[in-house]
């Protein structure tokens, strides 16, 4: 990857299967107990809420794995681009409850990790062009997604944080 792996630095030496692994059940834990209207509320104006943050994961999770397919199936491939607030914007076009985005991303996620879990290890090697970050390889995406995840996890965790506190 050309410059440093986004999001590297939320994960840090852990690896990043076991913490792919474990996401989907960490957002059912810290969205226990909450409301739906605890689940749209955002926390502060311009900001995403619980469930706007959990149809970005399964936003990032579908590009992703694209992306993932195109560099471990073609040669060479040059990456799609993904502006995240501009599919945000478009969320409407979309109704789904809390419950549909995050079997969404469940199911997104299975297939993620089964892909990761049987590609031979020199085939994380191979490399995709991304029109912002230069050359990327398949192993750049598990620590991507990875760090991705830990980084959302903890403003899932935060909004999680201050429902609880007001209910007190």
């Amino acid at each position: 990857m050309t410059g440093p792996i986004p999001y590297a630095h939320f994960l840090g030496s852990n690896d990043p299967l076991p913490v792919m692994r474990h996401t989907y059940a960490r957002v059912l834990e810290v969205s226990a107990g909450l409301t739906p209207e605890h689940l749209r509320a955002a926390p502060e104006p311009g900001k995403w809420s619980f469930h706007d943050i959990v149809r970005h994961l399964t936003d990032t999770e579908l590009v992703f794995q694209v992306r993932l397919r195109f560099i471990l199936f073609e040669d060479a491939p040059h990456l799609p681009a993904f502006d995240q607030e501009r599919w945000a914007s478009f969320w409407s076009r979309e109704p789904e409850t809390f419950e549909q985005s995050l079997e969404r991303f469940r199911v997104l996620r299975e297939s993620t990790i089964r892909l990761l879990e049987h590609v031979p290890q020199h085939d994380l090697l191979r490399t995709g062009t991304h029109p912002d970050h230069g050359s990327q390889t398949a192993g750049d995406y598990q620590i991507i997604l990875a760090g991705h995840d830990i980084n959302h996890l903890g403003q899932l965790e935060s909004i999680q944080k201050r429902f609880v506190t007001l209910l007190r």
